[in-house]
């Protein structure tokens, strides 16, 4: 497939291999018992000292509890703790039944252009694979019907999970307007919906509409991201619209918190006192 405006379609996952004992430099780092530093903490900093030496990468496992007891000496709390203080400052992820691995970065999705997700995830150097977990022709929810104005039609929707060296990372539900009844579950395989709409159906997105916010994951959004319980997500909602203002796609796209970051680009302030004194000025004519 084309790389764009064709999508990067997930194969099966696969798993870097793991490391039974921590790298050499790290393997010589003693702890100091005296010190006032808890033991915790400067386990926590031989492991964070390996990562940004780069002995260990994004996607590596590190070595587990039982394997950090005995190198150190310390407790299961200790190593335990370590790797919870790593885990909260978003250099570890744990997986759950695999492990814990080093983070890889926040995928940063810049909200400048009107783009679609995957062409703004390639832009910004994240080569996304794509999987289709569900095409259907259905009646939307009311509040998604509203949006479109579908009255109650039945909309063609699919849901995409989106993934990073396959681990997922983002979900997104798309419903097309009643006018994109015609596109068929191949073409929502394989292309953005914005490229469906604009080059295939030849229907021209002026603006849209986005909203971005914290939510609760459900229990389905927990499953396909692979969260533990009470893991909260961001969700950017948008609404497209053609140059006179007809709705023809609603998204709503769900990612990791810990995971994902929106960025924005802002201008100056304006002087409001200076602006309003130009226009109380009078003009000479």
């Amino acid at each position: 497939m084309k790389p764009n405006p064709g999508l990067n379609v997930a194969g099966s996952a696969h798993e870097r291999m793991s490391r039974s004992a921590l790298p050499p430099g790290a393997a010589q780092a003693r702890l100091n018992r005296d010190s006032p530093i808890a033991l915790h903490r400067q386990l926590a900093q031989v492991l964070r000292d390996a990562i940004a030496a780069g002995s260990y990468s994004q996607g590596d496992r590190i070595p587990t509890e039982p394997a950090l007891m005995a190198r150190h000496g310390v407790s299961r709390i200790t190593a335990r703790q370590a790797v919870i203080q790593l885990v909260s400052e978003g250099l570890l992820v744990k997986r759950q039944g695999k492990g814990t691995y080093v983070a890889a970065p926040p995928v940063r999705h810049a909200l400048i252009d009107l783009r679609g997700f995957y062409d703004e995830l390639v832009a910004r150097g994240v080569n996304p694979e794509i999987a289709l977990l569900d095409f259907a022709k259905r009646v939307p929810q009311a509040a998604v019907a509203t949006r479109l104005r579908s009255g109650g039609q039945s909309l063609v929707s699919w849901k995409r999970l989106y993934s990073r060296q396959g681990e997922p990372f983002a979900v997104a539900w798309v419903w097309l307007a009643p006018s994109a009844g015609q596109v068929t579950r191949e073409l929502a395989a394989t292309h953005t919906s914005y490229h469906i709409l604009e080059t295939i159906l030849q229907c021209k997105i002026d603006h849209a509409d986005i909203s971005i916010r914290a939510q609760s994951s459900t229990a389905e959004m927990r499953k396909l991201l692979r969260m533990p319980p009470s893991t909260p997500i961001i969700a950017l909602e948008r609404v497209s619209y053609t140059a006179d203002g007809t709705p023809v796609e609603y998204a709503l796209y769900c990612a990791q918190a810990d995971a994902y970051e929106f960025s924005f680009k802002v201008n100056s302030k304006v002087d409001v006192a200076d602006a309003l004194a130009r226009r109380a000025t009078p003009v000479n004519r």
